[in-house]
Formats: structure tokens, C-alpha cells, sequence
């Protein structure tokens, strides 16, 4: 029997879910283990798909092999069996952008507000050094922040 989608298809916003998948096409596959110069494209607090908060950030790879590559990192902040583990190494990350922003926890709604405010201080302005390894804790390590 088969499933019928047709009201979801009218909720969508078609045109731009194609371009995602074609975005995530061009952008994805395996990026090994190693040091690489990103930018940061995208940096929130969002929901996992049973509603807690999760940092997400996304960085594109700048030059080499992989340009033009994304690398994740997601820290679910809430519900963990370390809540304040999470969240510490979330401001540990954070503390590298080295933003007149002070990245502090004062509760969830105001580490929304703290998150995306270092964003847009950062948003096209920084590019960073990073060690990146997708099967470790923190899969992206911030090492050095440059200028741009």
C-alpha cells in the first residue's frame, strides 16, 4: 500500500528543496581526518527531531582537495547524560572565534541569542584552521582564527 505525500508536497517549498539536494550532492561525501582552512556558513542553536536544543555548525572547506567540501558539528546541549559537559565544549569552541561577544550560558533562549549573535560577527569576516575528524567527540577543532 502505497503512502501518499501529496499534502506534504504542497507544504515544501519545492524549488529550494531541490537546490539543497543538489547543494548537498555537490557539497558532501567523506572528508578524511586532517587540518583544513573553512569558513563557517552556518552556526545556530537548533531542534533534534525530538525537539532539544543542538548546536549545529557548518564549515566549507576553502582550498585543496576538498574545496568547496562541508564539515558538521552537532553537540545536543539537553537531555544528555552531561548537559554541562555539552554545553561547556560548545563555549570552548565558541571562545576561539575570539568575538567581542562573550560566549556564556545564561539559559537555553539566551545561548540562542549568544550563538547567533558571534555568528554574525564572524559571518564572512573569519576563516579558521581547523582539525577535523567526523568519528571523533569534537569532530571540529578550532585552532587558529584568521582575518579575512
Amino acid at each position: 500500500m502505497a503512502v501518499d505525500f501529496s499534502a506534504l508536497d504542497r507544504e515544501v517549498d519545492q524549488e529550494q528543496l531541490r537546490k539543497d539536494v543538489e547543494e548537498a550532492k555537490n557539497n558532501s561525501g567523506d572528508i578524511p581526518k586532517g587540518t583544513y582552512i573553512v569558513g563557517i556558513d552556518k552556526m545556530e542553536i537548533r531542534a533534534t527531531k525530538d525537539g532539544r536544543p543542538m548546536f549545529f555548525i557548518q564549515c566549507r572547506v576553502k582550498e585543496g582537495e576538498y574545496k568547496n567540501k562541508c564539515v558538521f558539528m552537532n553537540r545536543v546541549i539537553y537531555g544528555t547524560k552531561n548537559d554541562g559537559s555539552m554545553i561547556q565544549s560548545v563555549i570552548t569552541l565558541l571562545d576561539k572565534l575570539e568575538t567581542e561577544t562573550i560566549p556564556e550560558f545564561n539559559g537555553y533562549q539566551d545561548f540562542v541569542d549568544v550563538v547567533a549573535d558571534i555568528y554574525e560577527e564572524i559571518q564572512g569576516k573569519v576563516e579558521c584552521e581547523i582539525d577535523y575528524d567526523k568519528d571523533a567527540f569534537n569532530s571540529v577543532s578550532i585552532k587558529e582564527v584568521f582575518d579575512v
